[in-house]
């Protein structure tokens, strides 16, 4: 059981509280605080200020690449650091100049320090988005973490003739998998850990045993009359060099342009010459314009997204309707749910990789098994 630790009140200033309750509220928050284990804390969220909005939550999803990393940091040089950056719950409160939004609305939010694992959390309102009345909201808090996804595809810039192979089967590439599958191209998800693969058929997505790709996945000769490019998302964490050598050969065997799109947290040294070949290597970080940039966030100011590309409010969208539509199915991910108290049991074993990619946190309603 993870304890219950008091802090310091957060967020204490007084400010306008717009429509809905003026109170704080008395939450519980998960943090990390200098140890491999969060701690879940009592604080206070107060009303929304300008630009925001606060909503009580049902469901955070936890993004473990991220967050573990954050954890491991905190241990390393005891910075605290709320956790969580996808929340998905009813709006109760409503501040200053925000267009769209009321109390009641069921919404998805994100953002790193705001959409935190929370009963309840304060947000710039752009980067929310109104949920589908048909649409469960444990589905739709994975679009917080979809949006990545779609932004990794837009950097992509995939062609109808291409193909695609995802390195990784953690949350994110299965999310990258789905998204770029939605574009009509083959994609292949390939993973060292064949039980990561297990929900791959019900995705709809091709797989390959990470253990021999290196010698099969990426040696196998390109169909007769085949023109288009091919596309390697790398999805994985650690020493990545062996993976993008060999990932490099597969891409440059296509007739059509070759691309590397690196979306997790890696680590890789590249022999740069002419045995390399032409390739494209694009780095997709987080999940669109705006997004960290609390004055778009919060309606003062616009920005403009390069072209191909869209803003973090606009990626929220699409990543909703992905789920909405069908396209990107949380409910067949295999996602365990855990009470906020039961977190660092989540954790715990998320760290050992297992077969679920991530887990979610319920708030306020009983614990379900892994969905199927």
């Amino acid at each position: 059981m993870t304890a219950v630790h008091s802090a310091p009140a957060a967020r204490t200033e007084s400010r306008p509280a717009g429509e809905g309750s003026e109170k704080g509220l008395p939450v519980r928050q998960l943090v990390a605080n200098g140890a491999a284990e969060p701690i879940v804390e009592e604080v206070r969220r107060e009303p929304p200020g300008r630009g925001e909005v606060r909503l009580r939550a049902a469901w955070s999803l936890v993004s473990p690449g991220t967050e573990l990393h954050y954890l491991d940091r905190s241990a390393r040089t005891g910075e605290r650091f709320p956790l969580g950056y996808c929340s998905a719950g009813v709006v109760d409160a409503v501040g200053p100049h925000v267009p769209g939004y009321a109390p009641g609305d069921r919404v998805i939010a994100m953002g790193w320090g705001e959409a935190v694992h929370s009963d309840a959390v304060t947000v710039p309102f752009r980067l929310c988005r109104r949920v589908p009345d048909a649409l469960d909201l444990a589905d739709a808090v994975v679009a917080g973490l979809a949006a990545t996804a779609v932004h990794a595809v837009d950097r992509a810039t995939l062609e109808p003739t291409d193909e695609v192979a995802v390195i990784g089967a953690g949350m994110v590439g299965q999310l990258v998998a789905q998204t770029a599958a939605a574009h009509g191209v083959p994609v292949t998800l390939v993973d060292v850990r064949p039980e990561r693969l297990r929900t791959a058929a019900a995705l709809g997505l091709a797989t390959a045993d990470g253990a021999n790709f290196l010698e099969e996945t990426f040696e196998e000769e390109r169909p007769v009359g085949a023109r288009g490019g091919r596309c390697v998302f790398l999805c994985g964490t650690g020493d990545a060099g062996d993976t993008i050598a060999a990932a490099a050969r597969w891409a440059g065997r296509a007739p059509g342009r070759p691309r590397l799109v690196g979306v997790g947290r890696f680590a890789a040294h590249i022999d740069f010459s002419v045995d390399l070949g032409n390739l494209d290597i694009r780095y997709a970080a987080r999940c669109g314009a705006g997004y960290r940039d609390a004055s778009y966030a919060r309606g003062l100011r616009d920005v403009t997204a390069p072209d191909g590309e869209s803003t973090v409010t606009e990626n929220l969208q699409r990543a909703l309707d992905l789920i909405d539509s069908g396209a990107v199915r949380p409910s067949a991910m295999g996602l365990p749910r855990f009470p906020l108290e039961r977190a660092a049991q989540a954790y715990a074993q998320l760290r050992e990789r297992p077969a679920h990619p991530a887990v979610l946190f319920a708030y306020g309603q009983p614990e379900g098994s892994p969905t199927s």
